[in-house]
């Protein structure tokens, strides 16, 4: 049986507060989030009191206030910079925002304890995403910088994209999730008679099923940092109940010759804490079999390995478009019936629309009579 959420708030060292804590003195403060140990850094437990003050405002929300409709970033000028300055918390040796923010994902996440729209932040990728009608067709990028390809292949294929990035927001996600789930499919019984001429609604509309498979086509970095994003957003998407997932990795070394991997490729960072991470991802690629990963493996005298890398960027766009033509085209072809239950619906609208302009403006017919 699953923790309750007073033994999920109790984990995670939250509970409910009477006062507005963002407007308390430095003595309430320490009083109610007092630091343990002998030699604390802090007065306050700084964590503790991140996520007391996120859960309040979530509580305040959830109580009929209006949501806090502004950015993850405001929300740490506006209350909490200024809470941890009052309690004698605030640090410039430590990056106290990305701190807020690790422990807002470990809210939503590790103790399921509320989501991001539950408050209303803004998702700061909002420009950044697309749904298509094949909501479950999905090419992402780890670069901004490929977005604009991105929404080619959006508004070519009807399929969805987003760019990460860089390392995948939780927040991102949970919103590119809600706008799939807002993916309407007409039902196909009813659109097999559409009433043309009628104002009733062409057909039932159904919510998107997250159940069904998603096919994802990836642009990141051949290099394990790139793999982390990747499974990073695979691993978000699966919080998010899409787990029915299928992955395509378009940057590879098979993308490239030999003569252009030579020239493409960069040493893969090395050092005691990478080590562990380019073990695996070299375990990684070596079981999908690329016929030009030997390009990217030098063996050393000491007997070790020096790995290679290669950007997303050393691919041009035009390759990966006809990659895509062989390995996403025909997983489209399996849902033209969408796509023409899409194009039945606007066809739909089209002439209703267009029967209303006549009954409201029946001047244009006159002027057509004259």
């Amino acid at each position: 049986m699953p923790p309750s959420l007073a033994e999920r708030l109790r984990k995670a060292g939250i509970r409910h507060y009477d006062e507005l804590i963002h407007d308390q003195k430095k003595d309430w403060l320490v009083k109610n989030f007092k630091a343990e140990g002998s030699a604390p850094a802090y007065p306050v437990n700084v964590s503790r009191l991140m996520r007391n003050l996120v859960w309040q405002m979530k509580e305040r929300v959830s109580s009929g206030e209006k949501p806090f409709h502004e950015l993850v970033r405001t929300y740490w000028y506006m209350y909490v910079k200024s809470t941890l300055a009052r309690a004698g918390a605030l640090s410039s040796a430590t990056d106290q925002y990305k701190q807020l923010t690790e422990n807002i994902t470990a809210m939503v996440k590790d103790f399921a304890l509320m989501s991001y729209k539950d408050i209303g932040f803004r998702d700061d990728n909002e420009a950044n995403k697309r749904v298509g009608v094949n909501a479950n067709i999905i090419p992402f990028s780890e670069k901004l910088g490929h977005f604009n390809y991105l929404l080619e292949l959006n508004k070519q294929y009807n399929v969805s994209a987003i760019s990460l990035g860089g390392q995948p927001s939780v927040m991102n996600v949970e919103y590119f999730v809600d706008d799939i789930k807002k993916a309407k499919i007409a039902a196909p019984e009813l659109a097999a008679r559409p009433k043309l001429f009628s104002f009733e609604p062409l057909a039932a509309a159904a919510k998107f099923n997250l159940k069904r498979s998603f096919y994802l086509f990836s642009i990141v970095d051949f290099d394990p940092s790139g793999w982390i994003i990747r499974d990073a957003f695979m691993d978000n998407l699966r919080h998010y109940k899409i787990k029915n997932t299928r992955v395509y990795d378009l940057i590879n070394p098979d993308m490239l010759t030999p003569d252009e991997i030579m020239l493409a490729r960069y040493p893969v960072r090395a050092g005691a804490d990478m080590e562990a991470k380019n073990k695996k991802w070299l375990a990684d690629v070596e079981a999908r079999h690329y016929k030009n990963q030997k390009y990217l493996v030098e063996d050393l005298p000491n007997g070790k390995k020096k790995l290679y890398g290669l950007e997303a960027e050393a691919i041009a766009t035009a390759r990966i478009t006809e990659k895509l033509k062989e390995v996403m085209v025909p997983v489209i072809g399996g849902n033209e019936e969408a796509l023409k239950i899409y194009e039945m619906k606007n066809l739909n609208q089209a002439i209703k629309d267009l029967i209303i302009f006549k009954l409201t403006h029946p001047e244009t017919e006159a002027a057509h009579a004259r």
